[in-house]
């Protein structure tokens, strides 16, 4: 079964949701609970709030890079609050969440030295 079948109020036997009082095991119900919650009348739809370990988590994503032009044999510190370092099993990339992209080595050198002039910072 996955997360998303499982009401989000159904916490260990109980339901929590905000329209009870305090959590109850009385409005439980295995059918209910863990296919159809979206019908139950204690649901209210938290708009998938992230909470405990969820916050910390995120989703892995591929990057691509050409190796030749972005990759770094050591990792290059920058002030800038939009540059992130990567290590990669082949080196170091340098990515700015203000472009949304991984720099290339010059570009990884100019946001090292130069990042206070950046126009892309805001």
């Amino acid at each position: 079964m996955q997360k998303h079948d499982i009401c989000p109020h159904y916490k260990s036997g109980y339901c929590t949701s905000p329209m009870l009082d305090t959590p109850t095991a009385d409005v439980t119900s295995p059918n209910r609970c863990f296919n159809s919650f979206k019908g139950c009348r204690y649901f209210v739809d938290t708009g998938e709030e992230k909470q405990g370990l969820e916050l910390y988590q995120s989703v892995e994503q591929e990057i691509k890079f050409y190796p030749l032009v972005n990759v770094m044999e050591s990792p290059l510190e920058s002030s800038c609050e939009n540059y992130r370092p990567m290590r990669t099993g082949k080196g170091y990339v340098a990515f700015c969440t203000a472009l949304g992209r991984i720099l290339t080595v010059t570009n990884a050198e100019m946001c090292s030295k130069y990042w206070r002039s950046c126009p892309y910072r805001t």
